[in-house]
């Protein structure tokens, strides 16, 4: 399909109904004749489908235009991952123009107060995500499920800029059922572009999921840059004083919409859990807009993750592009989360951040006694322990056995990276935290 590459590729083969789709776009010339990604067409389409008009400032009109520019120009994305770009910014406009509508009519929805909301954090690789879902087996923690984090709204099909809230039960369950088969239908749809993401993160609608995902409705943060090559928006977002304060300001306010829909429906939310290893980079702006924030901060051995961590952002590009860079991958896991990590620790140190709202959990712990390394969070939380929840850990995990989907298969010279330097390179954040080998 393309001029082979000098530099190292994924050792993977596309499926045949991704690969054969892709060729249509070679065969034009161009993937962008057939799926073009015009910023004020899509934005036009987006206000024609709701009748509404109110996507948001100026800011985040000019971050939309820039990031689909940057896509459709920088990115070299397939048939298929311009077709994705396409649907996904076009529903993120839908819900943004939504929300801002909700908002005007129920102003109710910006005075839900968020309490000391509970953050998993850490590198990626180190167990953030087999310990979100642990935590949220507790029926008192509260963390955005997949879909709802696409689809937080229901839709009124009758008059589509009109969001109508459900009257009873019977209603919740069918717009409930609606937004799950379109979550469904989106999330993995992943799996089935690349069937090896599976081994590395298992796919499913109705799991917690990462505040990155609803962290997409805004084109500023990183869910749009974890899976495009968008240099000319990277630079110009380096220059934007305030786009971290403004992410967690609409990470609010989406936690904020999703409680007050809870309370609607009798329900009551007593801790928020929420999740995703992008929050070590501007951990001072999340306790800007949460100074009660709990931080549970996950540690693994270096060498068990690093690599692995370069492979993870490597698949996600290649769902999308034939072009991926894996020296930047691996420079990126070796020496980016490596200056993170050390800058967290500083922060932690000079009190930059509150130390003292910070739980470690380390995942040679969760693995080797995961009632026990949750219990030891729960104390140091202060948090009631629910009646049998060591055995409903228990049993969560046996019918989530590790490698359920396969193993991750990666090697480091695909990355040209290498263990001593690794090693070296994490020696302080690993004597620091007492990270055991693996």
């Amino acid at each position: 399909m393309t001029d082979a590459d000098a530099a190292p590729q994924l050792p993977y083969q596309r499926p045949d109904w991704v690969r054969r789709l892709n060729y249509f776009g070679d065969a034009v010339g161009d993937p962008a004749l057939i799926v073009p990604l015009d910023p004020d067409e899509m934005l036009e389409a987006a206000r024609t489908s709701t009748g509404l008009t109110d996507v948001g400032d100026d800011f985040y009109l000019e971050a939309f235009r820039r990031r689909m520019t940057s896509i459709a120009e920088e990115s070299k994305a397939t048939l298929l991952g311009r077709l994705l770009a396409r649907a996904e910014a076009i529903r993120v406009l839908q819900t943004r123009l939504r929300l801002n509508k909700a908002w005007a009519d129920h102003p109710e929805i910006l005075d839900e107060p968020i309490n000391a909301p509970i953050f998993v954090v850490g590198p990626p690789r180190t167990g953030t995500s087999i310990l979100l879902e642990l935590l949220a087996l507790d029926p008192s923690m509260r963390s955005p499920i997949s879909w709802e984090a696409h689809h937080p709204l229901p839709v009124d099909h009758t008059n589509p800029g009109q969001v109508v809230w459900p009257t009873d039960d019977s209603e919740i369950q069918a717009g409930v059922a609606e937004r799950m088969a379109w979550g469904e239908a989106e999330q993995e749809l992943w799996a089935d572009i690349q069937p090896e993401f599976q081994t590395v993160h298992e796919l499913r609608h109705d799991l917690p999921c990462e505040c990155i995902h609803f962290w997409g409705l805004n084109f500023t943060s990183g869910y749009w840059g974890m899976q495009y090559n968008t240099p000319s928006f990277a630079e110009w977002e380096a220059t934007q004083p305030d786009v971290a304060a403004r992410l967690y300001a609409d990470h609010r306010r989406f936690l904020q919409t999703m409680q007050w829909q809870d309370r609607q429906a009798g329900r009551h939310t007593s801790h928020w859990l929420l999740k995703t290893p992008g929050h070590m980079v501007t951990m001072r702006e999340l306790f800007g807009e949460y100074p009660d924030a709990r931080i549970v901060m996950t540690h693994r051995d270096p060498m068990k993750w690093v690599v692995s961590a370069a492979s993870t952002m490597s698949i996600l590009r290649w769902l999308r592009s034939e072009h991926v860079d894996l020296a930047e991958h691996a420079m990126v896991a070796s020496l980016g989360f490596r200056f993170l990590a050390e800058q967290l620790l500083e922060w932690r140190t000079n009190g930059s951040v509150p130390d003292e709202r910070f739980v470690d959990s380390h995942f040679a712990d969760l693995m080797a006694d995961a009632p026990t390394a949750i219990r030891k969070i729960y104390d140091k939380l202060e948090l009631p322990w629910p009646h049998n929840h060591g055995q409903t850990v228990g049993d969560y995990l046996t019918n989530k056995p590790k490698g359920k989907f396969g193993a991750h298969t990666y090697t480091m010279e695909t990355y040209g990276l290498n263990a001593a330097e690794i090693k070296a390179d994490y020696a302080n954040y690993v004597e620091h935290f007492g990270i055991a080998e693996e």
